[in-house]
């Protein structure tokens, strides 16, 4: 009985994996990211728990509903952290996740089980992140950015996101509660990786506006 119990619990439990991914995000000043990830989480966890017996008294959004908010959650996260290392200047970036926001929801909901799912948001980050560096290196002639991100955020996020990918699609077949559970893990990891450093737009939140009547008259159009 609680072998069978913590196969049942196993995959809730290894969703709680994107915590240090939370904590870390939120400390490096990714606060938006963090708040996605948490979204990740949260959604990821409830999914799971309604899966097992005796838990529907939990579940306070039907199954189906759970279960999208789970994909979105993981597909959104994936996006916002392949922005998030592309550094893009304000109002790129927020522009860029704002249609991230907005078209996986919508591609989503056609269809939550296909590869698109993940392959759409993923390909599409890399496209704009490799059309942002390429004119950065035509500019100062040189490698942009420096050789340390692409070894160790860009190489080992991006194992860490393929072994995600493979275990979510090619072997859950094998044993799904383990399997699933070390997608879990694979996928913070990556989140984890790829995250700069630190987050160099964030800004010290700019001198605060002066309450005049310009302002005011701003405000109120």
């Amino acid at each position: 009985m609680g072998s069978i119990l913590a196969k049942i619990l196993l995959p809730t439990i290894s969703s709680l994996a994107l915590v240090p991914t939370i904590s870390i995000a939120a400390k490096r000043q990714f606060h938006m990211e963090a708040m996605v990830y948490f979204f990740t989480m949260f959604f990821i966890a409830m999914y799971h728990v309604c899966e097992g017996p005796g838990f529907s008294m939990i579940c306070f959004m039907r199954y189906d509903l759970l279960e999208y908010f789970s994909i979105y959650g993981t597909a959104l996260s994936m996006w916002v952290s392949l922005i998030a290392l592309a550094e893009f200047d304000e109002p790129k970036r927020s522009t860029l996740v704002m249609f991230g926001v907005l078209t996986i929801a919508v591609t989503i909901y056609q269809d939550r089980f296909g590869y698109g799912v993940y392959s759409g948001p993923i390909g599409t980050a890399v496209l704009v992140i490799t059309v942002k560096w390429l004119s950065k290196m035509k500019e100062t002639k040189s490698l942009y950015p420096d050789k340390s991100v692409y070894t160790q955020q860009i190489g080992p996020g991006f194992c860490f996101g393929a072994l995600a990918l493979m275990l979510r699609f090619f072997f859950e077949e094998w044993d799904y509660t383990y399997v699933h559970s070390f997608y879990h893990c694979s996928l913070a990891m990556s989140f984890v990786l790829l995250l700069p450093k630190i987050n160099k737009k964030a800004g010290n939140g700019g001198t605060p506006a002066k309450m005049d009547c310009s302002t005011l008259c701003c405000c109120v159009c």
